[in-house]
């Protein structure tokens, strides 16, 4: 049997604890087949112990940490080594398309495609162990093959991890969330909490109730040291006479305390439930692919004891993933939705004077469409410049060799004012930062797989040379801005503290006195965190104050510093020097949240440009003019498409 392909992630960050492989998207894809049981969501059944798949889909449970995966596309039924993997599980697999891919819970395919070599009916193995060598996740591989006529009900060949799961033993309802995070602090490898943690009180009203204390016999907590005690006797932390704790195996809460019995009934539901819900997926998927199954093979097929059956199918059927006869179980669609109830609300109009505006200029830099066109002004006239391929576009920055578009991944676009399109040798992520003159940007490189690091790069945009510091395991630094050709970044402790530096590209980062919060690129001047609070220096070090609010964001000059309040849109404004704070309301519609790409822009010192869009059917753009309080409109052309956005000029 040949293999005719493969692809595969060492780093696969899963969805919702959810490996997902599914069918790429294709114009001439079959239809869809006619057991309707088969679709993605057309059952409340979750992945099962292993996995499960249907019409296009195929779901695998894991939890959050990164996964190795292999798919491999086969001619036949390939040969595998049972001694090698923990799992195995074969099912039935429906492709439309004849092509599948990595993908996630909440959407489609990502990477790269999968050629199955038809379209049609597959038999899919999956074969799961632990990773090893201390990595996170497990290690997965997925083989297709196609298979001819009706297709075979799933099959699970090896089980090493139990199919039906401990039962919840209930305690967490009981003692409730805050004092079962005591005893996490002792039996969780890696939980961090600042010290004297344990002495702090249990946090607002999270006493467990006096009654269960009492059935204990231990005294109310009111720290969560207080709570050790508790945690001993309800069996979920073992003393080890030495001073430390370790995981207990606890009984059920319902066998050691007398509850009321609405509680005691939904602790055994949840135990019942978290015993058999993974094991009665298998079963659904079994039921959904056979159409029905028959009971007297159920043992066989999920690879379990007999005696496992008749509990199973008892929770089954009460979960309403299925129908039971004498002899067979067929799989139950999903419940329609029910209706709820029309809730008529009363609006209440609140009066609100709205600031008049006049028609003004185009956005002095341009503005990028929704498809990635860059278009600027020209003689008076709208002109493209280019077009940037389809990732999603985060900022524009205007520089004196073009326009830089940033990317939410990898390397951003520069395109030239001549039209030309290149992308930047160094990737600085979806939020860089850029000096006052535009020739600078800066920003931090992120890896995100089992061995997360960082890394901080500048780059000169005219004579196109890189500085990047060495990297750093983790994900701990954010760039601040630029300011007289240095980088100011922060880096984030294990502690959660903040630390920033100052670096000239060539040289050595030298370390600030304290966290540096803001920077304005024009000035230099910078909001830092001081003992007494959030407090402005210039950029020559001088403090000129400490702040009793929120720092909000320099006005370019630095002379003053502002914020919003989104509903109504509203900006406040403190000026420095006199300590004057003003509040302006904002035309209705206004963009002003922080996030790029639609977050207000200074296009100079002078003027500050909102997006404002769906007004009457058109792009709108507002400009402000802070010093007489004035307001413009700018309706962009109809290439504009959908969420444009304004590209930041430079400053200087």
């Amino acid at each position: 049997m040949a293999l005719l392909g493969f692809c595969e992630d060492d780093e696969y960050l899963p969805d919702h604890g959810t490996v997902v492989v599914r069918d790429v998207y294709r114009e001439d894809s079959l239809p869809s087949p006619a057991n309707e049981l088969l679709g993605e969501l057309a059952t409340t059944a979750l992945s099962g112990t292993v996995a499960t798949a249907g019409d296009g889909w195929l779901h695998g449970t894991t939890g959050d940490p990164y996964q190795a995966i292999r798919c491999e596309a086969h001619d036949g039924p390939p040969a595998v080594r049972p001694e090698d993997w923990e799992e195995i599980v074969e099912t039935p697999f429906h492709s439309r398309s004849g092509a599948v891919g990595l993908g996630g819970l909440t959407g489609g395919t990502y990477g790269d495609e999968l050629d199955l070599g038809a379209k049609g009916l597959f038999r899919a193995r999956v074969c799961r162990k632990p990773a090893a060598g201390g990595e996170e996740g497990d290690v997965w591989l997925i083989q297709f093959w196609p298979v001819p006529g009706i297709p075979e009900a799933p099959r699970w060949l090896k089980r090493t991890r139990a199919a039906v799961h401990r039962p919840d033993p209930g305690w967490q309802q009981v003692l409730g969330y805050h004092v079962i995070e005591v005893s996490w602090f002792f039996t969780l490898a890696g939980m961090k909490r600042p010290d004297g943690w344990l002495d702090e009180p249990l946090p607002g009203n999270s006493q467990p109730p006096d009654s269960v204390c009492a059935q204990l016999g231990i005294d109310p907590p009111r720290t969560r040291r207080d709570a050790i005690p508790l945690l001993v006797a309800a069996g979920l932390l073992a003393d080890d006479g030495a001073g430390g704790f370790s995981a207990g195996t606890p009984r059920p809460a319902t066998e050691v305390l007398d509850l009321p019995d609405i509680l005691e009934a939904r602790l055994k539901a949840d135990a019942l439930r978290t015993a058999y819900i993974w094991l009665a997926s298998d079963l659904t998927s079994i039921a959904a692919w056979s159409n029905p199954a028959h009971i007297e093979d159920l043992a066989a097929l999920l690879a379990v004891p007999a005696e496992t059956v008749e509990p199973l199918l008892e929770f089954a059927v009460s979960e309403l993933l299925i129908h039971r006869t004498n002899r067979t179980v067929t799989a139950l669609p999903r419940p329609a939705p029910r209706p709820q109830p029309v809730r008529r609300l009363i609006a209440r109009s609140v009066h609100r004077e709205e600031p008049v505006t006049v028609a003004g200029a185009p956005p002095r830099a341009g503005f990028v469409a929704g498809d990635g066109t860059v278009v600027v002004w020209r003689a008076g006239e709208p002109v493209v410049l280019g077009r940037v391929d389809s990732d999603y576009r985060y900022r524009a920055f205007e520089t004196p060799a073009g326009i830089y578009i940033a990317a939410s991944a990898g390397q951003g676009q520069l395109v030239t004012w001549a039209g030309a399109r290149s992308r930047l040798p160094v990737d600085l992520d979806s939020r860089p930062v850029r000096s006052a003159d535009g020739r600078h940007l800066a920003g931090v490189q992120v890896h995100t797989g089992r061995h997360p690091w960082d890394q901080v790069h500048f780059f000169d945009v005219t004579t196109e040379e890189v500085w990047s510091l060495p990297r750093s395991e983790g994900l701990t630094r954010y760039v601040v801005g630029i300011h007289d050709g240095a980088v100011y970044f922060s880096t984030r402790s294990s502690s959660g503290a903040f630390t920033s530096s100052r670096w000239v590209p060539g040289r050595e980062p030298v370390a600030l006195a304290s966290p540096v919060h803001r920077l304005d690129p024009l000035s230099g001047a910078t909001v830092r965190e001081e003992a007494e609070g959030m407090t402005v220096f210039t950029a020559s070090g001088e403090r000129r104050q400490t702040l009793d609010t929120q720092p909000g964001r320099f006005v370019p000059g630095g002379a003053s510093l502002y914020s919003f309040q989104h509903t109504p849109p509203t900006l406040a404004l403190l000026e420095l020097a006199t300590d004057t704070r003003t509040r302006h309301p904002l035309p209705a519609g206004c963009e002003v949240g922080e996030i790029p790409p639609m977050a207000p822009i200074w296009e100079s010192p002078d003027t500050l440009v909102f997006s404002q869009p769906h007004h009457a059917s058109t792009r709108r753009i507002i400009r402000w003019h802070p010093r007489r309080d004035a307001f413009e409109h700018f309706d962009l052309p109809e290439l504009a498409g959908y969420r444009p956005f304004p590209i930041e000029p430079m400053l200087a």
